[in-house]
């Protein structure tokens, strides 16, 4: 490759590199102001301020915030391709739900992590859905809150709340869940994800493969309130790097934490979340 070629397409890397790093990070800010989207201004609060120089400084762009006037109009935007960035609730995500997702959630002081939670019956039952266990027995594999009020939520945010269930039994761990599905006293059983792992190990052990006579009918998580909102089509390498930045902000930052996880009452820290973490979808 001659020198000049070699210069033209440094040159032009260069310049390529320069456009995507100077492309902002456009966040939605719920205001009454109907300026376009901007940096801070200087009498912006302190932990507003913290937080943008803090993505800013991270991702190497600027950061803007876009005041818009309600969730619902954040999420057309994000949507539209005018935002980044939103927090989001159920009602705002569901109608753009196929072209944002949910990146981050927070997890309260105390509160419990949104973990998976296993809903199984026997290999033989006809039920091919929630909807198909109203009326029968389910077994509960422990009374821990990870145990006990997780799975009761999940449930609950799928329609299948208090009376949609015949009976519910609560036994002391998972194994003794199965024994009461397998033995028939029982038509369902949930399981927290760890539960459901120690049970069933997905490599099987002495050459027995675990849990064959037991199927999965779905795989669920508690609904989220509220969720940090992306477009779909951001890049992936932004969006691993929001997330990255944001789980150890409530160390890192704490007043950039303060003013990001104000819309979470005694929040603790980020967590990643699954996409759909706004609807009830399985």
């Amino acid at each position: 490759m001659s020198r000049s070629l070699a210069a033209v397409l440094a040159a032009a890397l260069l310049t390529a590199t320069g456009a995507t790093a100077a492309q902002p990070l456009r966040l939605a800010a719920i205001s009454p102001d109907a300026r376009p989207c901007a940096l801070p201004g200087a009498a912006s609060p302190a932990g507003e301020k913290a937080y943008y120089d803090h993505l800013a400084k991270r991702l190497g762009v600027p950061v803007q915030r876009c005041p818009v006037a309600s969730a619902a109009d954040a999420a057309a935007a994000l949507a539209a391709g005018k935002l980044d960035l939103a927090v989001l609730d159920p009602a705002a995500f569901v109608p753009v739900k196929a072209t944002t997702r949910a990146i981050l959630t927070l997890r309260p002081e105390g509160g419990l992590n949104r973990i998976m939670i296993v809903l199984a019956v026997p290999a033989a039952s006809p039920a091919r859905s929630l909807a198909d266990l109203r009326g029968k027995t389910l077994v509960f594999g422990g009374r821990t809150p990870a145990a006990l009020v997780l799975p009761r939520q999940a449930l609950a945010d799928r329609g299948a709340a208090s009376g949609f269930f015949g009976q519910e039994l609560v036994e002391a761990d998972g194994d003794a869940a199965a024994a009461r599905l397998r033995g028939g006293q029982a038509q369902a059983m949930v399981l927290h994800a760890a539960a459901w792992q120690r049970l069933c190990p997905k490599v099987a052990v002495k050459k027995a493969k675990p849990c064959t006579d037991l199927k999965v009918l779905a795989r669920i998580r508690p609904q989220a309130s509220q969720a940090i909102v992306v477009r779909q089509d951001m890049p992936l390498d932004t969006r691993y790097r929001l997330i990255g930045i944001h789980l150890p902000l409530h160390f890192e930052n704490r007043a950039a934490f303060a003013w990001a996880s104000a819309w979470s009452p005694k929040a603790a820290e980020f967590e990643p979340t699954e996409a759909q973490a706004l609807t009830a979808a399985p």
